[in-house]
């Protein structure tokens, strides 16, 4: 039993990362939102001489969205995965615990 409580502490710490990994991806993704409209309204606008380079940061961030949702899709899929292998070893843990009790 003492090998599967090993297993669930890393379940769990893997989830506590995965939580915070998630947190932080949240953060910069609405950060990057904001930047790329800012820039993009001064693209639409043509208010200033640095069209191009504000065209260049637009893509830039555009490709971070891109990549930052992805990896927020991969995140949610490793959270199922590790929901359901928490699942497990704790039904596991259980039931060695009723049979040791049984016993």
């Amino acid at each position: 039993m003492e090998r599967l409580s090993v297993v669930e502490q890393a379940v769990n710490r893997a989830i506590a990362d995965a939580e915070s990994e998630l947190v932080g991806l949240g953060k910069r993704l609405e950060d990057a939102r904001a930047r790329a409209a800012f820039l993009y309204g001064d693209v639409i606008d043509g208010e200033t001489d640095r069209d191009r380079e504000n065209t260049d940061l637009v893509d830039s961030a555009e490709r971070f969205l891109v990549r930052g949702e992805r990896r927020r899709e991969e995140l949610k899929s490793h959270f199922e995965v590790l929901y359901d292998l928490r699942r497990r070893v704790s039904d596991a843990i259980k039931g060695l615990s009723l049979d040791d009790a049984e016993d």
